[in-house]
């Protein structure tokens, strides 16, 4: 190997830069000790001055050749640096003649060399101890040419040696430690450069990451979507209840795996390196139905129950990262799933009012039943997979909590783990995600456990909504037919078992079933599968007749009028007025019939109707614009009146189209019998529908 080559491999790339900036220093003081040798042997110098300065070059080349073998930097370092800078270097000084003029520029070689190859606390000692040697040598010297200078009269002859000998170690302290630091700046230079690199690369990296996350998350919604589609019109036809059943079930599990997606998506949006707190106006209601879903389905698979208690005062719309904070809720609770074998998941969420802009919400998650394992255990594993995403400072869920301001306690027991966590949140207007109080519903219930009772309990008590509880079948039977309830709710573990006799005592579609999940009911009583976990959402979905994943309206297929409800039909035809009035007399209701939009806006701001029913294509004012000037009239009343378009623009997209317009619902002409039959169900106050025991086949299209 040529010598080229094994300098190469001493200074090798791949090393450490102090082991390359330890190395280069020693090499150039092994060769400051070897030239002074020859020099002072040259110049007849004492013998004894160029034997030190050989024994420091062989010195310099053992520490090499150690180093070599046993790779301990900072001990060698500091080693060789005490053995030259306080043992020979004064000892030197000490015995050379004329050393004054001369080594105190060794001197600050050593410092200046010193503070380059140590670091932190070492270098501060070792620097401290050179300065006090140093100090005692220089005052060693300064004694002892005062002594010279006196046995000499005053006088020092300055000879030629002297001179060289000064500008001797000027320029070898010079050109000494010049060389290192240059090697050092070099070798900054390459860290910086790889640096740069190595930060273009993690970014093209994360860019590549970001781009296969969205593309296979577009890909997976493109089919998603289609499947989302396809399911929920399966539970508009008319066809076999199992069917339906199986569709609801494709629905709330598509919607999971969708909010699987969102959660991944928002998970790889987060800076491990740099997280920071990305405020932005939020629908927390929205947030908390999206997520208690996704974990009730969740939570299903590993046989856990699921209770909610969840403040309807907290404000509907609030002002914060709304993203890390679900993600701070859904990473805890199924963590918490996960550490156990059977139980109970009990998920509080309340509201309190700290100013007139800001809410405090205190989080708990209560987990009761058998554990696998305990929560350190849990918090290992969560901080070695933490790790490789650099996030040496615990588990991801406390870094987050902090991030928001919040503060993360744990209670742990024998068969008992709590979570809670406080953070406050800005809101813009006091509006609550649920109205309380309403005085129109009376609710009826008969839960299948006390447990399952408390809860339901506590979330009609938290509504201000009237109810009565019912521990006995008998005592069912005995409220079920008083006409105070506007719902009755039973459990579905209890209805099997009663329906032939809740059958004699209760007309068609007048029974909500709890916790009907898994088999299809398509017997005429029952009205609606309510699936738990009960919460404040789900039930003021409920009695809004409104959409969620957790209701499923099942079909009646018997006959229904509806005489109290009052229904709008604008269209600028006669003969379309005429068709859908023919229509609308099978029911009987009240049938206003309207030739213009405007005619429909003048009725409007003086009298109130249950659903208007509004074709699209008419001169002056087309559907969109009497819909928008219906929204903007001053009566709050007509912001929840259902309006159905009416239109024969049945092409691919006119639904979408009229949907994001502000419709609710969309009908082609000619009117399907059996949409409008089902439409008319879906829109119509359930107070206002009165059903028949006629139990004909439903009219075909």
């Amino acid at each position: 190997m040529s010598f080229k080559e094994q300098c190469n491999q001493f200074f090798s790339a791949a090393l450490p830069t102090d082991v390359k900036v330890f190395r280069m220093a020693v090499s150039i003081y092994g060769a400051q000790c070897l030239i002074s040798a020859v020099l002072s042997a040259l110049l007849r110098c004492p013998v004894f001055l160029p034997l030190l300065l050989l024994a420091g070059g062989c010195v310099s080349a053992a520490v090499l050749w150690l180093h070599r073998r046993y790779h301990n930097v900072t001990a060698f370092a500091i080693a060789y640096l005490f053995l030259l800078h306080i043992l020979m270097l004064p000892f030197l000084s000490i015995f050379c003649e004329n050393a004054l003029y001369d080594f105190p520029v060794y001197f600050i070689e050593g410092i200046a060399f010193t503070a380059i190859i140590l670091k932190g606390w070492r270098a501060i000692v070792m620097v401290l101890a050179e300065i006090i040697m140093d100090l005692y040598c220089i005052d060693l010297m300064t004694e002892r040419m005062l002594a010279d200078m006196a046995s000499q009269g005053g006088v020092i002859d300055y000879s030629y040696l002297l001179y060289f000998r000064i500008m001797l170690a000027i320029g070898m302290t010079g050109i000494g430690c010049g060389l290192l630091i240059a090697y050092r700046n070099r070798l900054l230079r390459e860290e910086m450069r790889k640096g740069s690199e190595m930060e273009s690369r993690a970014e093209q990296v994360n860019y590549a990451k970001d781009m296969f996350l969205v593309n296979v998350s577009h890909e997976i919604r493109t089919p998603l979507n289609a499947i989302l589609g396809m399911s929920e019109s399966l539970m508009d036809l008319e066809t076999d209840d199992r069917i339906k059943e199986n569709a609801f079930d494709i629905t709330n599990s598509s919607k999971a795996l969708l909010a699987i997606i969102n959660d991944l998506m928002d998970f790889s949006r987060i800076d491990y390196s740099d997280m920071r707190v990305e405020e932005d106006c939020y629908y927390v209601g929205e947030m908390f139905d999206e997520l208690i879903n996704l974990l009730s389905v969740r939570f299903s698979d590993y046989n856990m129950e699921f209770f909610v208690d969840l403040s309807p005062g907290i404000p509907e719309k609030l002002w914060g990262d709304g993203a890390k904070f679900r993600q701070i809720l859904s990473t805890l609770a199924t963590g918490l799933a996960k550490s156990m074998a059977s139980g109970e998941i009990y998920f509080t969420v309340e509201g309190v009012m700290e100013t007139r802009a800001q809410i405090s919400l205190r989080i708990e998650l209560c987990g009761r039943g058998v554990f696998r394992y305990s929560y350190e255990k849990q918090l290992q594993e969560e901080e070695q997979a933490n790790k490789a995403y650099g996030d040496q400072e615990g588990a991801l869920v406390k870094k987050l909590i902090r991030l928001l301001g919040g503060i993360f306690h744990i209670e742990e027991k024998a068969n008992e783990r709590i979570y809670r966590f406080e953070i406050s949140q800005g809101y813009e207007e006091p509006k609550p995600i649920v109205e309380s109080g309403r005085e129109d519903v009376c609710i009826l219930f008969y839960e299948n456990s006390i447990i399952q009772g408390s809860a339901f309990a506590k979330v009609l008590q938290g509504m201000g909504l009237r109810f009565c509880q019912v521990s006995s079948n008998e005592y069912f039977y005995e409220e079920c037919v008083k006409e105070q309830y506007t719902h009755i709710m039973i459990a579905s573990e209890r209805y099997e078992g009663m329906k032939d006799r809740l059958a004699q005592l209760l007309p068609p579609q007048s029974v909500i079933l709890v916790g009907a999940g898994a088999a299809a009911y398509d017997d005429a009583l029952i009205r609606t599968t309510f699936s738990r976990p009960v919460n404040c959402l789900n039930m003021d979905a409920l009695l809004g007749n409104r959409k969620n994943s957790s209701i499923k309206y099942m079909q009646y297929r018997g006959g229904f009028i509806c005489p109290e409800a009052k229904i709008m039909v604008v269209d600028d035809n006669a003969i379309n007025l005429e068709v859908a009035s023919n229509i609308l007399k099978k029911y009987e209701a009240q049938v206003l019939l309207m030739s213009s939009g405007k005619e429909c806006l003048n009725y409007l701001q003086d009298e109130s109707v249950d659903l208007i029913l509004l074709d699209y294509m008419m001169p002056e004012m087309d559907g969109i614009d009497t819909l928008k000037r219906i929204r903007a009239l001053p009566i709050p009343e007509l912001m929840h009146v259902p309006v159905v378009a009416l239109t024969a623009n049945a092409v691919s997209g006119a639904r979408e189209m009229f949907m994001e317009a502000g419709f609710d619902e969309y009908i082609s002409k000619p009117i399907g019998l059996n949409k409008f039959d089902r439409m008319l169900r879906e829109y119509l106050d359930r107070d206002k529908i009165i059903f028949t025991t006629n139990k004909e086949a439903a009219n075909e299209d």
